[in-house]
């Protein structure tokens, strides 16, 4: 198992990140099976969703599972919602927050 390559990151790693510098892409892939090629950054999930790309550069994001945000130029949107929670106009019913603290 890899480790994050992120500096004093040091949870297990669960993604690829990768480099196409000919199109100015940051490119995040799903780990293959095998050994992984040195010319490939091992991220772990939450640096995974942090990770932003050099100015003037593309993130695409290749991993089978998509996301459950993207970014939009107002912010994250979610890009699915359970069908349950829209109401018969199709807008999302506000939620209300029932306590605070954790559950036992």
């Amino acid at each position: 198992m890899n480790l994050c390559s992120k500096p004093s990151c040091t949870r297990p790693g669960a993604v690829v990140l990768s480099y196409d510098y000919a199109q100015s892409k940051a490119l995040i892939d799903d780990p293959e099976d095998g050994q992984l090629s040195p010319h490939v950054y091992v991220l772990c999930i939450p640096c995974a969703e942090r990770l932003r790309p050099p100015r003037g550069w593309e993130l695409e994001d290749r991993r089978s599972k998509p996301p459950l945000f993207v970014e939009s130029g107002t912010g994250p949107v979610v890009v699915s919602m359970p069908a349950a929670d829209l109401d018969e106009a199709g807008a999302a019913e506000p939620r209300r927050q029932l306590f605070f603290g954790y559950s036992a």
